[in-house]
């Protein structure tokens, strides 16, 4: 199911002001979860569909427990 454009861009907003190491380790993770090549030098463009702002809710709260 796609992603309506507002809560794409606020995902992408979020993203934005993440710490550097964060922001790397979420795309990692992002990667491999979602068999991304490590080609693309962004994922934005990937981040289209209600799985990917499912895992990305799922995998913030993971890291905040962590922290």
């Amino acid at each position: 199911m796609p992603l309506d454009t507002a809560t794409t861009r606020q995902i992408l907003d979020t993203l934005r002001g993440l710490p550097r190491p964060v922001l790397e380790s979420f795309t990692k993770a992002f990667r491999k979860r979602f068999q991304v090549p490590a080609d693309p030098t962004s994922i934005a463009y990937r981040i289209c569909q209600k799985r990917h702002h499912d895992w990305i809710e799922t995998y913030s709260v993971q890291q905040q427990a962590v922290a």
